[in-house]
């Protein structure tokens, strides 16, 4: 009998190509080369993470003899689990395992490999329908051509890949730090290569987040809806990674750029943590955690609550426009990159609550949705146990939701683990979950294209 959540745990909507590369792949793919890749940026960015230097030769020669021990010896220099914090520069070093590889097979002619891996994976577990997204880190300025055939090989790969029965898509994740030139960059492969505009779908923000507000990418936004009015026949989605990592801002800040990137026309937000942690528990992550902030947040955040002050009042939240004015007037003086320090009391957390309630309020009415990755948020999001997590409070919200595996292969999960997680963790029987979170396919990108 087919389970009530089976359309949930077979349409993949947020997944990093690199992310779905598993140990074993790694093992296989590395088998032969493994003694050629210049490891150097892991074995750095290792460093500087962990204060330990390893020897990828080294884990690769035991593993590929196929010993339990030593494979569980790359996992861990690999694989990513809570033991090692809320930390992006540790995810990131562990990430780099797996770029040097994949950079090496680039240069020898077998990049499509890494995604015909995932590819493969997907299949085996019964996934049907997947939105694959993947990020040149070097950036587009760095190597424009380099940028272009990055994604045009994606591109090919996973069209080449559909069928009828396992339909696979393409969203081109774009820099924060220059948007509009990478996005010029995505128009021009699309002029080059018109057979992949059918697969390429849309465009993602992701990476760190921190020093990115999503008012900076205002410009892009603007421009892709534009374009897309302009040539509905190719018209690209929009999502955004935001209020996953933001130690660096207040709380108030945090749910305010999750309020802003669906106001901006993102069609789904990745895992937007910051919305559903409840503020005590935030703010007890780190000490003095989100009481510091750069001014210019701080008058962000003023010219905000005098925007939505009605609605914020409507959710218990106070509101004083003549103190705000006042404050804003004497930050105007200062520095923007210099820090202000609020601290939190009872008061202001309580409010701060009230902040995600009437977000969630407003992103419901937009139709914005979220895409929650469980095991991801456990790990890298700073979500300290399953009882903590967001989950609950979206699941209580009329907000839409999709559950999606971030990156299977370096959190060593699948999309039915985090399905089955959310069942297993929330109060609903299995209809019920279901009925809540309906059929994700409704949600995917390229639909309504002329």
């Amino acid at each position: 009998m087919e389970s009530s959540l089976q359309s949930n745990k077979t349409c993949e909507l947020h997944v990093h190509i690199g992310g779905c590369t598993h140990v074993q792949d790694m093992i296989r793919l590395g088998r032969e080369i493994y003694q050629e890749v210049d490891w150097s940026p892991f074995q750095n960015a290792y460093e500087e993470a962990y204060a330990i230097r390893p020897d990828p030769v080294e884990l690769f020669t035991d593993a590929v003899e196929g010993s339990p021990a030593a494979v569980d010896r790359l996992r861990q220099h690999y694989v990513y689990t809570p033991s090692d914090g809320p930390d992006f520069k540790r995810f990131s070093a562990k990430f780099q395992l797996l770029i040097c590889l994949a950079r090496h097979l680039r240069n020898l002619g077998r990049g499509e490999e890494i995604i015909t891996a995932a590819l493969d994976h997907h299949r085996v577990e019964g996934v049907r329908y997947v939105e694959y997204r993947a990020m040149d880190t070097r950036g587009a300025s760095y190597d424009p051509q380099s940028f272009l055939d990055f994604h045009r090989r994606n591109a090919n790969a996973i069209q080449h890949a559909s069928s009828d029965d396992f339909v696979a898509r393409y969203i081109i994740s774009l820099p924060r730090w220059e948007p509009l030139f990478a996005y010029e960059l995505v128009q021009q492969l699309l002029a080059e290569s018109p057979e992949l505009i059918d697969t390429i779908v849309g465009l993602d923000f992701c990476h760190v987040e921190e020093g990115h507000p999503p008012n900076s990418a205002k410009p892009l936004f603007d421009r892709v809806i534009a374009d897309n009015l302009r040539y509905p026949e190719r018209k690209l989605g929009l999502v955004y990674h935001v209020g996953e990592s933001f130690y660096d801002k207040s709380l108030e800040s945090a749910v305010r750029w999750c309020h802003e990137a669906a106001s901006m026309g993102a069609q789904r937000l990745g895992h937007c943590i910051a919305l559903g942690l409840r503020p005590e528990i935030a703010v007890a992550r780190q000490t003095q955690a989100h009481e510091g902030e750069l001014i210019s947040e701080r008058i962000d955040q003023i010219n905000y609550d005098i925007v939505h002050a009605a609605g914020l009042r409507n959710y218990a939240v106070n509101v004083d426009e003549a103190a705000l004015l006042a404050e804003k007037k004497l930050l105007l003086k200062s520095n923007p990159k210099s820090f202000v320090s609020r601290p939190y009391d009872s008061d202001r957390l309580r409010e701060v609550k009230g902040r995600q309630d009437y977000t969630m309020a407003v992103i419901s009415q937009i139709g914005t949705v979220l895409e929650i990755c469980p095991t991801s948020n456990l790990c890298l999001g700073g979500v300290p146990n399953s009882d903590s997590h967001p989950i609950h409070r979206f699941l209580e919200s009329e907000v839409n939701l999709v559950i999606s595996a971030d990156d299977p292969g370096i959190f060593d999960s699948t999309l039915t683990n985090e399905v089955d997680w959310v069942l297993d963790l929330s109060e609903m029987d299995e209809q019920k979950l279901a009925k809540r979170l309906g059929d994700p396919f409704r949600f995917r990108l390229g639909q309504a294209r002329a």
